[in-house]
């Protein structure tokens, strides 16, 4: 049916629906248009379920002011399918937003939260875009977007709207300052590289490349670029005082232990569990069936955690041990450092590390880095003090960052009740929200 599950809603009475026809809805502009392509600004990815999402470019003051730029209060949204609604907050950089985009502002805090919350369910997503007759390219037009009926909210919304709205100020706050805590831990790492230029430069493996390396360079492996980085590595040290890794950690053979086999059910850290952030989240980590490619020992405290795809890395830090075991697949190589390991997991994390990992990955396409490549990698002597600092940080930041999911949780479990209110009139139309808490992950 081209209406949808969404069909009684359209059908309500005139007191019984709300639109958007009183706030203006425009479409965001191109950057040439904007006449300045390389500034930042916010696009498709950044536009998740009622929040925005910010990388670290987008994290300074703008440079452009037009009626593009968001504003606290507007609404987010994108033009193209699967339809994605967020609230911008005061918090948010002001940045313009692409043609992907459209900007709903005069709406307030409860009418904004209400629209947002419907628009993100796919019902309403599938229903703009069959309504703006879009047949190559699925998106939805600003006309449309003005009258379409939105169920009348109940009461409840006028409480949980403003608890969302400063839920959402506090995450993007701690966003912030997590970037800002990466970008001081990268300025720290670059000035302790080398002072001569071409440090990152790529060697050339010719036919003759043996005749190009000092023999101190060469060991087990005569992969060129093993080599090569070998020769990387050895100027880092001597030039900069850097150390392997070696020197700083422990080795633990009880952690490199496998399931045997696959007779129940835990849960397991993937590389998908983990984003940007250094943490581990339970309501991320799904249940599987313990299998041998899944350790047999549990997340412990202080552990710090390197994922072996080094195409896409990703680094945890294990401030706390979860309440309830969890336990990481063999894609996750298990450091023990012996202090301050918060620090050394942001130092790990960082992009300079990452280049000498995948210059040491293996494979067809060289993209896994091995237990013995992890043991290669050399690390930045940074200051014992420098190093508590950003371990204290690092541990605060993580506890405060659990609390406010915990919050997210329980309220988008809320918003998603309220959606289901409508249900008596509209029928069942709403899915549950993202970042609701689901069988699955409470069982």
């Amino acid at each position: 049916m081209f209406c949808g599950s969404i069909l009684r809603i359209l059908r309500l009475e005139s007191e019984q629906f709300v639109t958007v026809a009183g706030a203006a809805v425009f479409e965001g502009q191109r950057w040439d248009d904007l006449g300045a392509s390389d500034e930042p600004g916010y696009r498709m990815s950044n536009v998740d379920c009622l929040e925005m999402r910010l990388t670290p470019d987008l994290c300074r003051s703008p440079a452009i002011e037009s009626r593009y730029c968001v504003e606290p209060g507007d609404l987010v949204m994108t033009k193209m399918a699967p339809i994605r609604a967020a609230l911008a907050t005061p918090n948010l950089f002001r940045h313009p937003v692409d043609a992907n985009l459209c900007l709903v502002r005069g709406l307030d805090v409860p009418q904004g939260f209400w629209v947002a919350l419907c628009l993100n369910q796919r019902a309403f997503g599938d229903y703009l875009v069959r309504k703006s007759g879009a047949a190559v390219v699925p998106r939805i037009r600003a006309d449309v977007l003005k009258s379409v009926r939105f169920p009348r909210p109940p009461a409840i919304v006028e409480r949980l709207s403003h608890q969302v709205y400063e839920c959402i100020e506090q995450r993007l706050q701690l966003q912030i300052e997590f970037d800002r805590f990466l970008a001081a831990v990268h300025e720290e790492i670059a000035a302790q590289m080398p002072e001569s230029s071409d440090v990152h430069a790529e060697e050339d493996p010719l036919t003759t490349w043996y005749r190009r390396f000092p023999s101190d360079d060469i060991d087990d492996s005569l992969v060129p670029e093993h080599v090569a980085i070998n020769g990387y590595q050895h100027r880092l040290a001597r030039e900069a005082g850097w150390r392997s890794i070696r020197d700083f950690t422990t080795q633990r053979s009880a952690a490199a232990t496998r399931f045997a086999d696959d007779n129940h059910s835990v849960r397991t850290l993937q590389l998908s569990d983990v984003e940007g952030d250094l943490t581990v989240l339970r309501g991320h980590v799904r249940v599987v069936a313990a299998m041998r490619r899944v350790y047999a020992e549990a997340l412990q405290d202080d552990e710090v955690l390197l994922s072996s795809l080094v195409s896409r890395p990703r680094v945890a830090f294990v401030g706390a041990r979860p309440d309830q075991p969890i336990y990481p697949t063999d894609h996750w190589h298990r450091l023990r450092f012996r202090e301050t390991p918060g620090a050394w997991a942001a130092i790990v994390n960082d992009t300079e590390i990452h280049h000498q990992l995948a210059r040491l990955a293996i494979g067809s396409l060289q993209q896994f880095a091995p237990a013995w490549a992890i043991q290669k990698l050399v690390l930045p002597n940074v200051q014992l003090e420098i190093r508590r600092k950003w371990d204290s940080f690092l541990r605060r930041w993580q506890q405060r960052r659990v609390e406010l999911e915990a919050d997210w949780s329980r309220l988008m479990a809320e918003s998603y009740h309220a959606l289901q209110e409508t249900h008596r009139q509209c029928g069942n139309w709403s899915e549950p929200m993202a970042g609701s808490p689901d069988e699955e992950h409470e069982s």
